[in-house]
């Protein structure tokens, strides 16, 4: 029994992390609240759990809080920006253009440039310092030239809404205890997860 709660067992390590992702879920919620401040959250969040995959953990709120500080006028702004564009491309796509094929197919193809540089921006904000403008476009050229890892990304975050779309339909109870879950660790367990791939694309920028 000794073995297991010893700290350097892996009993003790996996729940020490669980605590830790359901802190940083915590407050990542709570820093969300506002919505204006969601963007520096997503910073504060990845900054932590980046720092977690690279084995360069620190006490979880000090750290958080630091990077949402640090990100708050940038992480602000590329959320701002996020929201307006996301929002302006669905109102083409399913109100302004639903009888106009070649609108729905512009805010289409607009649409996945979009989504390109919002799987990588919030991330690369967190782990460099650069203006705004190069972040989003450093973002592209990033999810482009690492589209192996894109698709990762990008399957990481589509399973929540479809696990959710497969639970709505396949049993009430199901989806209401995946919700309690994802209340207490969703969010920075899909950080911690999709982290993993980010370490690999960032390692190759640092290494150059």
């Amino acid at each position: 029994m000794e073995r297991f709660f010893n700290q350097e067992g892996w009993l003790y390590r996996f729940l020490n992390r669980l605590w830790d992702l359901i802190v940083l879920n915590v407050l990542f919620i709570l820093t969300c609240i506002p919505i204006i401040t969601i963007g520096a959250s997503i910073c504060a969040l990845y900054t932590v759990t980046m720092k977690g995959v690279r084995k360069e953990d620190s006490y979880i709120a000090s750290s958080y809080f630091k990077a949402f500080k640090e990100n708050f006028k940038k992480g602000t702004l590329i959320w701002l920006l996020l929201l307006a564009v996301w929002s302006v491309l669905l109102v083409d796509i399913f109100l302004v253009g639903k009888d106009n094929s070649v609108l729905v197919a512009m805010g289409g193809a607009f649409g996945i440039f979009w989504l390109l540089i919002t799987l990588y921006v919030f991330q690369l904000q967190a782990r460099f310092e650069n203006s705004v403008q190069n972040t989003l476009l450093n973002s592209f050229l990033l999810a482009v030239k690492n589209w192996l890892s894109t698709l990762q990304l990008a399957g990481i975050t589509a399973m929540v809404p479809a696990l959710i779309v497969f639970l709505a339909v396949a049993s009430q109870a199901a989806l209401g205890w995946f919700c309690s879950l994802f209340v207490f660790v969703g969010f920075s367990a899909i950080a911690w997860f999709k982290s993993f791939v980010y370490r690999n694309v960032f390692d190759t920028i640092e290494e150059s």
